[in-house]
């Protein structure tokens, strides 16, 4: 009985100074750490600086057309992206299109590039070139007829709750 009180005993002490040096060394590290250390962070970007929702405007080069733009950008199962685009005309009208661009990773951002047949009557073959960092898309489009830019950032996602939720999905 003496002995298994005497295990006992050994085997508390072992488990209290085994948890005593664990939280020495989680307080050390700790204590080092500034108090404000998320707010001097800059914010880290997603893991795929592409896809997601976007929103911002096109502008014409060669014309006085503008308008708002907004996308949705998946990514396809071979590496590339599908971008389905809603802009507004310069007519009063909406107008909806895809592209796919192929990607090529750099320092810190992707390159991309794209070309789509629009047909006739939206102005033929247009042709992407641009450059997306995970807050920031700009692309240069050249067709035919037309040549601009857009320019769109990450689109901000209502909140469930509050006066928001009630708007929510509208526009």
């Amino acid at each position: 009985m003496r002995r298994r009180k005497r295990l006992i005993s050994i085997l508390v002490l072992a488990a209290v100074a085994g948890s005593g040096v664990l939280l020495i060394g989680v307080g050390r590290g700790c204590t080092t750490q500034p108090a404000d250390w998320r707010e001097d962070a800059p914010p880290s970007p997603p893991a795929d600086l592409m896809a997601g929702a976007w929103e911002g405007t096109w502008a014409s080069d060669s014309k006085p057309l503008k308008g708002r733009l907004s996308a949705n950008i998946e990514k396809l199962p071979d590496g590339a992206y599908r971008s389905s685009f809603t802009s507004e005309t310069g007519f009063g009208t909406t107008d909806k299109s895809v592209c796919v661009f192929r990607v090529t990773p750099q320092s810190g951002l992707w390159e991309f590039e794209g070309k789509e047949d629009l047909g006739f009557f939206k102005g033929g073959t247009y042709v992407y070139k641009g450059t997306v960092d995970g807050e920031d898309f700009v692309c240069t489009y050249d067709s035919t007829f037309d040549k601009g830019m857009f320019r769109m950032r990450r689109a901000q996602t209502p909140t469930a709750t509050g006066p928001a939720a009630a708007t929510q999905g509208v526009r």
